[in-house]
């Protein structure tokens, strides 16, 4: 190899190096600035320490104060939220719109939503969510007729519908979800012939979080 060639490929190791460096920096301090916000907002995240770039992959913001509009910088920060898998936003008053701040995080497998403002439109601004294996909507404003928007979750094991309106006219949809293991219907108002027909149609749904 010429000392010319030797300089080239010199420059060029050098300037990857650089590249990378630049590159891990970035991607650090856009994630500390989000687990700062998260902090400032009363919550909490977890980081996958296997992996070198120690990624977010669950924020939790239950029981917090955080708002609708305060949620816009997970859409803001989607892109550097691709390994986020769990977000918890159960005891919050966000609401559809608030829903909607989250719509791109398509790699989450758990949204918790318990006792939210969330309603049917919400439901129907997550339907890029298709990795969702567990969602919690009990104690929502949710309905039958938002039941269509779960079509999009095949995926799903896990479903909360505790203490909703949802009865049994909800369970031609309910029946479309054929990876379903738990179903979770106490307080609403699917009756016990609703569950037999679940039941029959879904041979492997418990209604308890119960494995024995």
């Amino acid at each position: 190899m010429s000392f010319r060639m030797l300089c080239r490929a010199s420059l060029l190791v050098l300037s990857l190096i650089l590249i990378s460096t630049e590159t891990e920096a970035k991607t650090g301090s856009a994630r500390e600035h989000l687990i700062a916000e998260v902090s400032r907002l009363g919550g909490k995240v977890e980081l996958d320490e296997n992996v070198s770039s120690r990624p977010i992959i669950k924020i939790d913001l239950h029981g917090t104060e955080v708002t609708d509009a305060e949620l816009a910088f997970l859409d803001h920060a989607k892109k550097d939220l691709k390994e986020l898998r769990y977000l918890d936003l159960r005891l919050t008053k966000i609401g559809d719109e608030g829903v909607g701040m989250i719509k791109n995080l398509t790699g989450l497998q758990t949204l918790n939503l318990f006792r939210t403002q969330l309603g049917d439109m919400g439901l129907a601004r997550l339907k890029k969510l298709t990795k969702l294996e567990t969602l919690l909507i009990g104690g929502t404003k949710v309905t039958d007729a938002g039941l269509i928007y779960l079509r999009p979750f095949t995926r799903l094991r896990k479903l909360s519908l505790f203490q909703t309106q949802v009865s049994n006219d909800g369970i031609a949809q309910l029946k479309l979800l054929g990876s379903l293991e738990v179903l979770l219907i106490t307080g609403s108002k699917i009756t016990a012939a609703g569950a037999e027909e679940l039941q029959r149609a879904l041979p492997k749904v418990r209604f308890s979080e119960n494995t024995q």
